[in-house]
C-alpha cells in the first residue's frame, strides 16, 4: 500500500512539473529552498515598493479631508451642521459599490488596469483644490471612492506571485501603506498649514498631496507585470520557480492570470467562509474608518493642544501601527496562523476605545488613541486570511469582493458616529467602536474554531483517499 501511495504522489508531482516544463520549454528539476528564497527576494524588490507607494498615496488622498477640515475647509466652502461628516460617507458609498472591481485585477492586464486607476484618483484628488462649494466636493468624493475601490483589490494581484505561506507578509506591507500615509499625512498637514500664501492652506494641501501621484501612473504602465510569464525581470528558471511556489497546495493559473473563471468566482458567493471574514472586516472598519477623519479633532478637543498641533500629534500613533503591521504580518506567516492575531489586536483596540469613552484626562485619552488605532493590524491580517481561505485565483477574487463589500459598509456607520455635538469626548462613537472591536475578537475566535474542524475533515478525507490508492493535492485552511 505504501509503495502504491508513493507512486501516486510521484505521479501527481510529475504531472505538475510537466505542466510547468511545457509552459517554459525547460527540463530543470523542482526548485530548491535557496532558489525559492532568491526569487522571493527578487519579487519583493520589484513589486512591493510600487504597490506600497501607490496605496500609501491613495490613502493619503482619501484621508487628507481630516487635515483639510482642521486647515479651514469648512469655513471656506461654507460647510455647516453634519456636512463634513457626510463627505466621508459619500466617499464610502461609491467605495462600497465598486468593491466588485477587485476582479479587474484578474480580468484585465494588470499594467493597464493599475495605470487607469492611479491616473484617475490622482486627478480627482488634486481637483478637490478647486472646489467652491459643498456640492462640488460631494461629486469629487464620490468619484474618488469609485476609483480607489479599484486599487483596493491589489491583494488578489499579490496572490498571483507569492505562495500561500508568504502572502500574508506582503499583503501586510501593502496595507501598512495606509498607516504610514495617516502618519506622514498628519505631519504633512501640519507643515502645509504653516505655508504663507494667498492660496488657502487646505487647497495647497490637496494639490501637494494629489499631483505627485500622477507621476506614478506613468511609471506603473511599464512597471507592473501582467502575470508570471510576462515578468521580464525574471529568467525562465525563476518563472518556473514562481509557478511551482504559487501552485503549492492551491490551484493557480500559472500561465496567464488574465481572464476570470466565472464558475470559481461565483463559488465564493456560496461559501459561508466568505461572509464571516466580511463581518469581521465590517467591524474593523466601523472602528477604524472614522479615525483618520476624527483623530485630529479628538486630540484637539483633549484640551492641551491646538488644532494645528493636533495634526502633528496624530502622526505618532499611526507610525507605531505601521511598524507593528510589518512585524505582526511577518510573524503571522512564520507561524501560519491568522485568527489569534486578529483576536488579540481587536481586543487591544477595544481597550483603547474604552479609554476614550470613559476618561477625560489628556494622557489616558492620548494613550487610547494609540491603542484604538491597532484595530488596523487586525485588518492587515484579515486580508491574507481571505486569500488563504479560497484555493483558486478566481474564487479568491470573488471572496475578496464579498469581503471588501461587507467590510467597506462599515465606514458608512463609522463616519457618522462622531458628530460635532458629541465634542469634546465623543462618548457615543467610542462606545460603538468598542462594541465592534469586541465583535471582531469574538468572530475571529469562532472562525478559527470552525476552520480547525474543517481541516480535521480534510485530513480524514485524505486518509480515506490514500487507503483507496488515490492521492490529491493537499489544501488546508489557515487558522
Amino acid at each position: 500500500m505504501a509503495d502504491t501511495v508513493k507512486r501516486d504522489i510521484e505521479a501527481v508531482e510529475d504531472t505538475r512539473e510537466g505542466r510547468y516544463m511545457a509552459v517554459l520549454g525547460v527540463g530543470d528539476p523542482p526548485p530548491s529552498p535557496e532558489e525559492e528564497k532568491s526569487v522571493i527576494r527578487k519579487l519583493d524588490w520589484r513589486l512591493m515598493p510600487m504597490i506600497f507607494a501607490i496605496y500609501s498615496l491613495s490613502v493619503l488622498d482619501r484621508s487628507n479631508l481630516g487635515n483639510a477640515h482642521v486647515a479651514g475647509l469648512d469655513e471656506s466652502i461654507g460647510l455647516s451642521g453634519d456636512q463634513y461628516s457626510t463627505l466621508g460617507t459619500f466617499f464610502y458609498v461609491t467605495y462600497i459599490v465598486f468593491q466588485g472591481a477587485a476582479a479587474g485585477w484578474k480580468h484585465f492586464p494588470a499594467h493597464a488596469w493599475v495605470t487607469f486607476i492611479v491616473l484617475s484618483f490622482a486627478t480627482i484628488s488634486a481637483s478637490q483644490a478647486a472646489t467652491q462649494n459643498y456640492a462640488g466636493m460631494v461629486v469629487l468624493r464620490l468619484l474618488l471612492g469609485a476609483t480607489e475601490a479599484m486599487y483596493a483589490g491589489v491583494p488578489v494581484y499579490i496572490s498571483f506571485f507569492y505562495p500561500r505561506d508568504k502572502v500574508g507578509f506582503r499583503q501586510g506591507i501593502f496595507l501598512s501603506g495606509s498607516a504610514l500615509a495617516n502618519a506622514y499625512g498628519g505631519a504633512l498637514g501640519y507643515a502645509i498649514t504653516q505655508i504663507k500664501s494667498h492660496i488657502e492652506p487646505w487647497r495647497i494641501l490637496f494639490l501637494i498631496e494629489g499631483l505627485p501621484t500622477l507621476i506614478l501612473a506613468v511609471v506603473a504602465w511599464f512597471y507592473f507585470p501582467d502575470d508570471i510569464v510576462s515578468a521580464k525581470f525574471l529568467t525562465d528558471r525563476e518563472k518556473q520557480v514562481v509557478m511551482h511556489m504559487v501552485s503549492r497546495d492551491q490551484t493557480a493559473d500559472v500561465v496567464n492570470h488574465t481572464g476570470l473563471r466565472v464558475k470559481d468566482f461565483w463559488a465564493a458567493f456560496k461559501d459561508w467562509r466568505s461572509y464571516l471574514t466580511g463581518i469581521m472586516y465590517f467591524g474593523c472598519n466601523v472602528s477604524f474608518a472614522s479615525l483618520p477623519l476624527f483623530v485630529p479633532a479628538i486630540i484637539a478637543e483633549i484640551g492641551s493642544f491646538s488644532r494645528i498641533q493636533a495634526n502633528g500629534l496624530s502622526a505618532p500613533p499611526y507610525l507605531l501601527t505601521f511598524i507593528l503591521i510589518i512585524v505582526v504580518s511577518f510573524l503571522s506567516d512564520r507561524v501560519r496562523m491568522r485568527g489569534p492575531f486578529v483576536c488579540f489586536f481587536s481586543t487591544v483596540a477595544a481597550v483603547g476605545f474604552l479609554l476614550l469613552a470613559t476618561t477625560e484626562g489628556a494622557a489616558p485619552r492620548y494613550l487610547g488613541v494609540y491603542l484604538a488605532i491597532t484595530i488596523f493590524i487586525s485588518v492587515a491580517i484579515l486580508i491574507p486570511w481571505v486569500s488563504n481561505t479560497h484555493n483558486t485565483e478566481s474564487k479568491r477574487a470573488g471572496g475578496f469582493a464579498i469581503f471588501a463589500t461587507f467590510g467597506q459598509a462599515g465606514p458608512l456607520v463609522g463616519t457618522n458616529i462622531f458628530p460635532s455635538s458629541e465634542a469634546p469626548y465623543y462618548r457615543k462613537g467610542s462606545w460603538i467602536s468598542f462594541s465592534f472591536c469586541l465583535l471582531v475578537a469574538v468572530t475571529s475566535a469562532i472562525f478559527s474554531f470552525l476552520l480547525h474542524g474543517e481541516n480535521r475533515k480534510l485530513d480524514q478525507a485524505q486518509l480515506d483517499e490514500r487507503e483507496g490508492g488515490v492521492c490529491t493535492p493537499k489544501f488546508r485552511y489557515v487558522i
